[in-house]
């Protein structure tokens, strides 16, 4: 008795820590990153600690406005499609999967986009990459080949690299005119990123996208910035091309996200409570 009478004296106080807890983390109304002149009035915040093995993919992504691609890209040499059963839900983490290939059709890959449009974004993804060779591991924002900013991980050519595709992680500005050159820098890595989760984040604002890993910038672009709004899109995905993805894998590959942070609704000049991140 004297226990439940602790516990019903002590709810009150647990409810208002709650509130407490709830008013402060709504109480931004910008959010302020090094770097950029402005802010974004809206967070999203996808952790995927939560799910477990075998839940419903779709379900979960779809509470944080994210969707499940169903396409197919006729790459070249080998086409893929992306396939929402290789969109999975792991303990932890999401899943995005490049099936083994078999010899024969289009390889097997995976997407996820968010619902809505915007312009400009801080968008932080922690991830670990996959140990299967001969996958492109996709982190990006896309409207169209001309707008268009890239982090990308190539899981052949992660730590060495071959005759064509120097070893690293690729930072890139596609063209913002037809036929013109892009703005693109790959950089060696310092640690294995299969073997653990990092962060890769990227800053797009109007006068330069800014790459980061772990919190440490790794390349800043002021050319080929995009200006149109477009969606966000994390994919894997394999088409035999040997200036690019290599492969395609003799295995399952599996590229794990543990979470996403995105910063949106840009605005040039902060207003109101101003929390920096």
């Amino acid at each position: 008795m004297r226990l439940l009478t602790f516990a019903s004296a002590l709810l009150p106080y647990c409810v208002l820590a709650k509130q407490t807890l709830s008013s402060r983390q709504n109480s931004c109304d910008t959010y302020a990153v090094s770097g950029i002149s402005g802010g974004f009035t809206e967070k999203v915040s996808v952790d995927f600690t939560s799910a477990q093995s075998g839940g419903n993919a779709a379900n979960f992504l779809s509470q944080y406005g994210l969707s499940i691609s169903d396409y197919n890209v006729a790459s070249t040499p080998i086409a893929h499609d992306f396939i929402p059963g290789n969109v999975l839900l792991g303990n932890g983490v999401l899943q995005l999967k490049v099936s083994s290939y078999g010899g024969s059709g289009s390889v097997k890959s995976a997407e996820v986009v968010t619902d809505d449009t915007f312009t400009y974004a801080s968008v932080r993804t922690v991830l670990k990459s996959s140990t299967t060779p001969g996958v492109c591991e996709g982190n990006f924002f896309y409207l169209s080949d001309t707008q268009e900013t890239d982090i990308e991980i190539l899981t052949s050519t992660t730590l060495t690299g071959n005759q064509y595709v120097p070893a690293g992680v690729w930072t890139t500005n596609q063209a913002t005119v037809e036929g013109g050159a892009e703005t693109t820098d790959n950089v060696e890595f310092t640690f294995d990123p299969s073997q653990d989760f990092h962060e890769y984040r990227i800053d797009w604002s109007p006068s330069a996208t800014a790459f980061y890993i772990d919190g440490t910038q790794i390349n800043k672009f002021s050319e080929n910035v995009p200006w149109e709004s477009g969606h966000w899109i994390w994919n894997v995905w394999s088409s035999d091309d040997p200036y690019w993805s290599n492969g395609p894998p003799t295995a399952d590959s599996i590229t794990e996200i543990r979470s996403i942070e995105l910063y949106k609704g840009y605005i040039s000049t902060t207003s109101g409570t101003v929390c920096n991140v």
